[in-house]
């Protein structure tokens, strides 16, 4: 049995597998938020020429116009030969790379170097061996001794010292060779500094001599094929061993698919990238190494390793030398990772005298609160939302969502990425509309859409985007093409911001009442994440997202987890930091306290 999918790709589905499961497994595109239960609706392709009978999934989470144009679920369909696809798929806006912002000078101190030596030719009068050399001429240059070896290093030493005339190139680590080489190479030395994210992963390329930054690429973690949010990676995980591998695969295979792209793009070679730095939240750091995570996943939530861990390239599989330094920064406990110490490093300005919250929105949200008393942290389930899942035409920041909406009595102006016809809206959009919506009296401060018949004070143009869904009313933002359809927010869409934004300002709530200050007592909220970067302040304050707080108050410093991943690449000391900060911070555990659940209630609400 054969399928092609549009153009010229051609699978071949096994036994009892769903058109899902053989994409996944030929890692072709396809969104599977719900890890193929159809319970999420998002994972549309359409069917060319032949077209099966749409199921109770397809009829429940699809429109008319989308069944009569041949789109189905891939979970639900059933694959027959000769079967054509054509993916609903489009390109990525780099959105991880554009949110690299505020990225601070630090000193340039990678723990890494390069040693340039000529070693003297054998002699029956010096009848050292080719090692011995090697060591001696080494702790001459850098007066520091080098006495440990390893087979990697001793079998290539006779053939590299001769390669040159005995002129050779050796990268140090501390007491420890990391490589040799022949002749002059000392200025080239790269680190890539790794912000694996739930849903995407994002490297930067780093001149490890001069400092800059000389590549930024992100790609979509192939992980989401297996869940979207880290509770369902967790469940797939413990399914067996086999689905740990998956995901253990999943990860590595998206990172070394960076590290070439990186080196396609910039022409450096993968064995000159000795030093890597990693972040990631504790279920992204824990699939990324094999580790078990099954204690995550009930109380009291521990983590498998909190300190912050070295390994090398060989260990972990990833294709750079085989030697480079693997370090992972340290977990805080329970949910909150290594990316939000990350983000510590990269926003150190939160570590300032006075009282400071650092917010780190996305999929799963973590908070830093610091006062002149204490430092303490939280996570909480913001939910999909804020990524564009879960909602009837959510979808990630890519060409074709609309990311900006502003609402007049005239009508609705919707600002897309790519400047293409809407086909969607991500998470800054939906912030934006649904502000825009309260104002406008679309919705009212319980999120409840208005009913046309009862509301004659909104404009006509308004209330004629008003009309009755699949389940409850919705509001058009967009109207499709003859052969597209309207992008709306329906009265679920709202109730899953809602119960994303009010996890969050709970949370906000809660960890600056246990540290005993009050939300006025902060003197600054930094926004961090890519999401977050593209978030307006009067937006979120308008909506609740964080309690009222004067808008001057409120700062973005774009990818900040990743900045801290560079940081550390570039300076060890800041790792050392990282090692002795992040045991000095309090965990708070927001799961079943009373009140955390109080504050949640009522941050629900769609005003400040």
């Amino acid at each position: 049995m054969q399928i092609k999918i549009h153009p010229n790709t051609i699978i071949i589905p096994e036994d009892q597998e769903t058109l899902m499961e053989a994409l996944i497994r030929h890692r072709l595109p396809v969104q599977n938020i719900c890890n193929g239960k159809g319970t999420c609706g998002k994972c549309k392709v359409r069917m060319i020429g032949y077209v099966s009978p749409p199921s109770e999934s397809d009829i429940k989470h699809l429109n008319k116009i989308e069944l009569q144009a041949g789109f189905r679920l891939a979970c639900t369909v059933q694959p027959e030969d000769g079967m054509v696809i054509e993916l609903s798929f489009v390109e990525s806006q780099d959105r991880k790379v554009s949110a690299l912002l505020g990225m601070k000078t630090c000193n340039l101190d990678p723990g890494i170097e390069k040693v340039y030596i000529q070693t003297s030719k054998p002699t029956l009068a010096d009848e050292r061996g080719d090692w011995d050399r090697v060591v001696d001429d080494l702790r001459a240059a850098t007066g520091r001794s080098f006495e440990k070896a390893n087979l990697y290093i001793l079998r290539k030493v006779p053939d590299v010292m001769r390669a040159a005339q005995f002129a050779l190139t050796v990268t140090v680590a501390d007491d420890k060779i990391l490589e040799i080489e022949s002749g002059d190479t000392t200025k080239r030395l790269y680190g890539v500094a790794v912000d694996i994210g739930t849903t995407s992963v994002a490297v930067a390329l780093i001149d490890l001599n001069q400092g800059d930054i000389l590549k930024v690429l992100s790609t979509e973690n192939e992980q989401t094929a297996y869940g979207a949010d880290v509770i369902s990676r967790i469940s797939f995980a413990m399914e067996n061993q086999e689905s740990a591998m998956v995901l253990r695969v999943a990860i590595r295979r998206t990172i070394n698919h960076l590290l070439e792209e990186l080196a396609v793009q910039t022409g450096i070679q993968l064995k000159e990238i000795f030093k890597m730095t990693v972040v990631g939240n504790t279920t992204m750091h824990h699939l990324f190494l094999g580790l078990d995570v099954s204690h995550l996943a009930v109380s009291p939530f521990v983590s498998a390793c909190n300190r912050p861990l070295e390994f090398s390239a060989l260990e972990l599989g990833l294709e750079i030398n085989s030697q480079a330094r693997i370090q992972l920064l340290p977990n805080i406990a329970s949910f909150v990772g290594g990316d939000t110490m990350g983000a510590i490093v990269g926003a150190p300005e939160v570590l300032a005298q006075g009282n400071h919250l650092l917010i780190d929105l996305g999929t799963n949200c973590e908070l830093f609160l610091k006062t002149d008393h204490t430092m303490m942290a939280c996570s909480t389930a913001a939910g999909p939302a804020f990524e564009g899942a879960g909602l009837a035409h959510g979808m990630r920041a890519k060409q074709g969502a609309i990311e900006g909406v502003t609402i007049t009595d005239e009508g609705v102006v919707c600002e897309v990425i790519g400047g293409k016809e809407a086909i969607g809206i991500c998470g800054s959009g939906l912030i934006e509309a649904i502000d825009e919506m309260r104002k406008a009296g679309v919705i009212n401060k319980q999120g409840t859409i208005a009913d046309p018949k009862k509301q004659p004070t909104i404009a006509p143009e308004l209330l004629k985007r008003i009309r009755v869904g699949i389940k409850a009313r919705e509001f058009v933002l967009a109207y499709g093409t003859s052969d597209g359809y309207d992008v709306t927010l329906s009265q679920k869409d709202i109730g899953e911001m809602q119960l994303a934004k009010g996890a969050v300002c709970a949370g906000i709530k809660t960890l600056v009442d246990m540290a005993g200050i009050t939300v006025l007592d902060l003197d600054s909220v930094t926004l961090s994440g890519t999401f977050a970067t593209y978030l307006k302040a009067q937006n979120i304050l308008s909506i609740g997202l964080v309690p009222n707080i004067a808008p001057e108050k409120i700062k973005t410093v774009g990818n900040a987890a990743h900045v801290g991943a560079i940081r550390v690449l570039m300076d060890r000391r800041e790792l050392a930091m990282s090692r002795d900060l992040y045991s000095k911070i309090r965990h708070v555990e927001l799961g079943g306290s009373a009140k955390f659940s109080k504050y949640f209630m009522s941050s629900m609400y769609i005003e400040q």
